[in-house]
């Protein structure tokens, strides 16, 4: 069943994914906006450099580079195995900074999958801290992370559910929490 200690973390989670995607999104717009007065070339090479750094640190740190290359949907089962605080902190500061400079430079991926990710890094940081549940973790970050960025209410939860699976309804009190908190 789904406690009380579930419902605030996830409204916790809900808010700390606001406030990451938020300014993550504002980046995007600034290097957006300062892309313009150069044209594509410039944009395209500084942020590539930028990303490119930015995987070669997560590296040199122990992560996986990949986590940070791609948009995140595939690498979302390692995520909800991770054990280590420090490593998450790393990968969701990285992927934050990763997500905004390829959005504004103009490279395009998926919209949703990388603050998906981001809102999964957050609430795996709270499943291991208070020793929750993975797949709680899974379906609370996707709904804040999804809700953060497209300003929707309904369809996270929806698609918290089925990245949970039908076998954990009871994540899903939890999972509309974090999507209205996000919202």
């Amino acid at each position: 069943g789904t406690s009380i200690r579930d419902l605030l973390v996830a409204v916790l989670v809900g808010v700390v994914a606001a406030l990451v995607i938020a300014p993550t999104q504002r980046l995007a717009a600034n290097v957006a906006m300062r892309s313009k007065r150069v044209g594509l070339a410039v944009p395209l090479f500084l942020g590539a450099l930028t990303v490119g750094a930015l995987a070669l640190i997560v590296r040199a740190l122990g992560g996986n580079s990949q986590d940070l290359l791609f948009s995140g949907q595939s690498a979302l089962p390692d995520l909800a195995t991770r054990s280590s605080v420090g490593m998450l902190v790393i990968l969701l500061v990285a992927k934050a900074i990763g997500y905004g400079v390829c959005l504004g430079c103009g490279f395009r991926g998926g919209p949703l999958f990388p603050p998906i990710f981001l809102g999964i890094a957050i609430a795996m940081v709270a499943a291991i801290v208070l020793h929750l549940s993975p797949t709680l973790a899974v379906a609370v970050g996707a709904a804040a992370g999804m809700a953060g960025a497209a300003g929707l209410l309904f369809s996270p939860v929806l698609f918290a559910l089925l990245l949970a699976g039908t076998a954990n309804q009871d994540d899903v009190p939890a999972a509309v929490m974090a999507s209205a908190a996000a919202w």
